[in-house]
């Protein structure tokens, strides 16, 4: 029972969810706590990346597909849906839009028997080619609102170091489960560090929160089926499907929350959040409707 509670990503966000609307969060040093917590969970979570495996060869064009779903289709959606929004609310999409995809995708994958071994290799290709296309789409979009000396030292602590510690790290002999409840963990800390500081804005402007809930439900479940209805329209295997299906859906919602936070002022910061946070929601809905084949 408390093994599968521990690895449930689930649980944790919904208790972050919750307990962060009860008490409005951390009373203080919530950026530093949210750093932290993101950084661990990215470092425990990437454990099963391997860049020692990678071949330009081997499933080239698939891997080639995965960036431009996620990067390509993906991005340009948000960025185009974050455009209908308000200035401070429009930034959180554009953020979202130059994260790299979930590195949920590889165990939702495997949960739902699909192709691993090439979801793994896309998700590593992914995190390398973010290192030139996130800055690039912030840089284009948000060039005169943020710090330059910011982002780059933000792109080195959200993707460049845990991408290396986690290759040492995973030479450690640990239980099979410690790295997952460790993430979920840290996970939790983001999402209750990060809507307890919106609490008021969750409460009083209910109206913007709906319809920031339904741009993003079209951006996660419309990408997906539209990827999934093409799959199966050219006969591709369905555990082809599964991962770019989560490839055109996901994005890395945890770094874009804390990329909000470093790069504007505390003001916007906490409001352009807002839409990762949601955004987090309907990816869980969208792999329990997955999970159960009502899709």
């Amino acid at each position: 029972m408390i093994k599968e509670i521990l690895s449930s990503f689930s649980f944790f966000v919904i208790l972050g969810i919750i307990l962060g609307l009860l008490t409005g969060g951390f009373p203080a040093y919530t950026n530093e706590i949210s750093m932290l917590s993101l950084i661990i969970a990215m470092i425990f979570s990437l454990l099963p990346v391997s860049f020692s495996s990678l071949s330009l060869r081997e499933g080239s064009k698939n891997v080639v597909i995965s960036i431009l779903l996620n990067f390509g289709l993906l991005s340009a959606l948000i960025l185009l849906l974050g455009g209908l929004f308000p200035e401070n609310i429009e930034k959180g999409f554009i953020v979202m839009a130059a994260v790299p995809t979930a590195i949920a995708v590889l165990p939702i994958t495997t949960f739902l028997k699909g192709d691993t071994k090439y979801a793994l290799f896309s998700l590593s290709s992914i995190y390398l080619v973010s290192f030139a296309f996130t800055p690039f789409i912030i840089v284009v979009f948000l060039a005169k609102e943020i710090d330059m000396v910011i982002l780059v030292r933000d792109i080195f602590l959200l993707i460049a170091l845990p991408l290396i510690l986690s290759q040492i790290i995973k030479r450690i002999e640990m239980p099979k489960q410690l790295p997952k409840a460790i993430a979920n963990i840290c996970f939790f800390l983001l999402v209750f560090a990060v809507v307890g500081k919106n609490r008021a804005f969750l409460f009083n402007d209910i109206e913007i929160i709906l319809v920031i809930s339904l741009a993003l439900l079209i951006r996660t479940f419309g990408t997906g089926l539209m990827v999934r209805w093409i799959g199966r329209k050219r006969k591709l295997p369905e555990d082809k499907i599964i991962p770019f299906s989560l490839f055109a859906s996901f994005k890395n919602e945890g770094m874009a929350i804390l990329l909000c936070i470093s790069l504007f002022p505390s003001d916007i910061a906490y409001v352009a959040a807002v839409p990762a946070v949601i955004a987090i929601i309907w990816e869980m809905i969208w792999a329990c409707c997955l999970e159960a084949k009502i899709i």
